[in-house]
């Protein structure tokens, strides 16, 4: 009985990834079209014509997201020092067998039982799993994937312009298919659900963005003060990393730690990432409840777990979404538990 159950989740979850797999275009249309729509109606009211206003808005939104990659690879560039490539591959290979040794060492001296030489057979290990995964297979299984990820958002990224500019024909479908579907209570429930999902993510996208904003004011602010290279721009990337709850700000570290310890050494670096963690203590403990907690409603746990689990099945974009759709399973469990009473 116990097989059969497990069975029967696989295959429903497998059948769930296909259907979403399909589906997905549409469901990155529908994202994107619902991210852009009220900045697309703000222009659309200057402007006074939906096109103009919806290809001013994709334009805006590719230079943000041009400028930051931009930034993050100056950032790159110029940790790294200026001379031919082979120099720059001796750079890193030294730190990286610096680093080796410190690990080493830190290892014999503070975990008993474990000898220097043991240390470095574990790292050698480790060493041969990871470069082994960089074969020829992976690396063209890598490529098609991600070649497959471009065509696919490319077409969600066609379907959004074409539900944006038509908005109205679709939202008249839509209502077309319930009063044909549906009964007019049921109707009139699902239209109610549907309100409130959408102030759920609305206001989870405004104090998201104000949150972001907050924290990359403040990590500029302090890796200004430490005086590491380009600390207003791993700033910036900092708040926008910020927006995937609990696991961001981890990510937003990694820049500003390589920075740090290319300029000034190992000591600067942690004294990057103490700074960090201190802006992440304030945001976690006062900012983010505040702007962004009050939105939803939901318990810190319950983010969290809402975050691994659609991290897990869906990546970085299932982190991005997880408290949205947090909020949204609530409402539908409390609507569920009104009608029981």
């Amino acid at each position: 009985m116990q097989n059969l159950f497990i069975d029967l989740a696989q295959a429903s979850a497998s059948m769930l990834g296909y259907v979403l797999k399909v589906l997905m275009p549409l469901i990155i249309g529908l994202v994107l079209a619902y991210l852009f729509s009220a900045p697309a109606a703000w222009l659309e009211k200057k402007v006074k014509s939906r096109s103009i206003a919806i290809l001013l808005t994709y334009i805006g939104a590719a230079a943000c997201l041009s400028a930051l990659i931009y930034g993050f690879i100056v950032l790159i560039a110029g940790a790294l020092p200026r001379g031919n490539l082979s120099d720059t591959l001796n750079l890193i290979k030294n730190y990286c067998e610096g680093a080796a040794d410190a690990i080493v060492s830190f290892a014999s001296d503070y975990v008993p039982g474990l000898s220097a030489s043991g240390s470095r057979h574990a790292l050698k290990e480790l060493q041969n799993k990871l470069l082994g995964g960089f074969s020829l297979n992976s690396i063209l299984g890598a490529a098609y994937s991600l070649i497959g990820g471009l065509v696919t958002f490319f077409v969600g990224l066609v379907a959004s312009v074409y539900l944006l500019k038509d908005r109205e024909f679709f939202v008249m479908l839509w209502e077309r298919f319930l009063s044909l579907t549906t009964k007019q209570k049921t109707h009139g429930l699902i239209s109610e659900a549907a309100q409130d999902i959408n102030k759920v993510i609305s206001t989870f996208i405004k104090g998201a963005l104000i949150d972001s904003l907050l924290v990359a004011f403040l990590s500029s602010l302090i890796l200004s003060i430490l005086k590491v290279d380009y600390g207003v721009l791993i700033g910036i990337i900092g708040g926008v990393l910020n927006i995937i709850p609990y696991f961001g700000p981890f990510f937003g570290m990694v820049p500003a730690f390589i920075a740090a310890f290319f300029s000034g050494g190992l000591l600067h670096a942690a004294a990057a990432v103490c700074g960090l963690i201190l802006v992440q203590q304030i945001d976690s403990n006062y900012i983010y409840p505040k702007v962004v907690g009050e939105a939803t409603g939901l318990h810190p746990l319950f983010v969290l777990l809402s975050v691994s689990i659609m991290g897990y099945f869906f990546g970085i974009p299932g982190m991005l979404l997880a408290v949205p759709a947090a909020g949204i399973i609530q409402i539908f469990i409390k609507r569920w538990a009104y009608s029981k009473e």
